[in-house]
């Protein structure tokens, strides 16, 4: 069903009538002498607007009417002032019109087919049966594309009779009642029901901001016109909260991000030179005991660092501990035990874990695991003498 009202992009206003009413839970659906609301269909999204002033909910080919789904009630004969966003509108047709640019340059010069187009807020993407694509191909095209634009080639709606469209379309693709066409220049002949800008000119820019392989080829990336512009906005917006934090321009953000990165490497090798610092001493400490087993709780340390100590312990001191570390309603415990000692962590370490629920193992000289934190497991860590 072909709606030449929407040859005309920027025709966003219309007065009409209400034709059919279809109830739908509560909500309505209307169809009408005429609309200029277009219906999604190629890849194209639907248009959003209002009529009479109230919000068009969802739009849909039916029966082959058009329909538009409203929550206000109108009778059939009732008037209707139609009025779409044409800033939404435009976006649209700025990214479809792209998209047949793009596909035209890479078809004509690589003799290559178009198998996917999907549209997105931030980018958009069109997939091709390429076998390789680079950067020098990428920057090609974007001149070129940039370049036609520039020279602000018209893009026509025509409809052909089938034995003209058979001149430049293969027969497979003209299989409709009625043919329309969207021609820009001299470079593209394609059929599509969808909605373009007038001429290249009102896509300002396409911008190609990547590409990536695909099972069937390549996908191209790219953003273009509005889209390009809101895009550079939100970006420029946090290069320049970036800017103000590192009190740097934008050229020399990287200078100042690789300058904390090294600093972070460099603070996290102190934080371990320190720490190790710290288990000698506490080691030392611990060792003062005269039990022949070291046992501690600690509420200030991590699961990692009580491995370390206990590695610790059992190498320089030659003495078996068993630490627990309590980590908020959860525990960690570790046994431990020098090499050549008689001690069995494993089994150690089970007889414990059976008793109060933990999870975990470990082999001979070192076994740890975790679960609830009780007072009753605290107690009796603290009561061992002896492994």
């Amino acid at each position: 069903m072909i709606n030449k009202l929407l040859d005309n992009c920027f025709l966003t206003e219309l007065n009409t009538i209400v034709t059919d009413v279809e109830e739908d839970n509560h909500l309505y659906w209307y169809a009408f002498k005429e609309t200029v609301f277009f219906m999604k269909q190629g890849g194209m999204e639907g248009d959003i607007g209002v009529i009479n002033g109230y919000e068009v909910l969802d739009v849909k080919i039916k029966d082959n009417k058009q329909w538009h789904l409203m929550a206000e009630e109108m009778q059939v004969g009732d008037a209707a002032f139609m009025s779409i966003n044409l800033h939404e509108r435009f976006r649209k047709c700025q990214i479809h019109t792209a998209q047949h640019l793009i596909s035209a340059l890479l078809c004509n010069v690589y003799k290559v087919d178009t198998l996917s187009h999907h549209v997105s807020d931030d980018e958009n993407d069109i997939e091709f049966n390429l076998e390789s694509f680079t950067d020098k191909m990428k920057n090609e095209l974007m001149v070129l594309c940039n370049g036609l634009i520039r020279d602000d080639l018209e893009v026509t709606v025509l409809y052909p009779s089938r034995s003209e469209a058979a001149l430049h379309a293969p027969a497979e693709k003209l299989n409709h009642e009625e043919l329309r066409v969207v021609r820009i220049g001299a470079l593209d002949y394609n059929l599509c029901g969808c909605m373009h800008v007038p001429s290249l000119r009102y896509l300002q820019m396409i911008y190609i901001s990547g590409y990536e392989k695909t099972p069937r080829g390549y996908k191209i990336k790219y953003i273009c016109g509005d889209q390009l512009l809101d895009s550079v906005s939100r970006r420029y917006k946090v290069l320049n909260e970036a800017s103000q934090t590192l009190a740097l321009s934008h050229l020399y953000l990287n200078t100042g991000i690789n300058k904390l990165i090294n600093e972070q490497k460099a603070l996290s090798r102190d934080i371990v030179l320190w720490k190790q610092k710290y288990f000698v001493l506490l080691a030392e400490k611990l060792n003062k005991s005269d039990c022949t087993c070291v046992t501690y709780e600690f509420d200030d340390i991590d699961v990692k660092s009580l491995v370390q100590l206990a590695q610790y312990l059992t190498t320089e001191y030659q003495k078996p501990c068993v630490l627990l570390a309590k980590l908020y309603d959860k525990c960690h415990l570790v046994v431990g035990a020098p090499k050549d000692s008689h001690i069995d962590c494993s089994t150690c370490f089970k007889g414990i874990a059976q008793q109060f629920e933990l999870n975990g193992g470990g082999s001979r000289t070192l076994s740890q695991g975790g679960g609830a934190y009780t007072k009753s497991l605290s107690d009796y860590v603290k009561a061992i003498q002896k492994l």
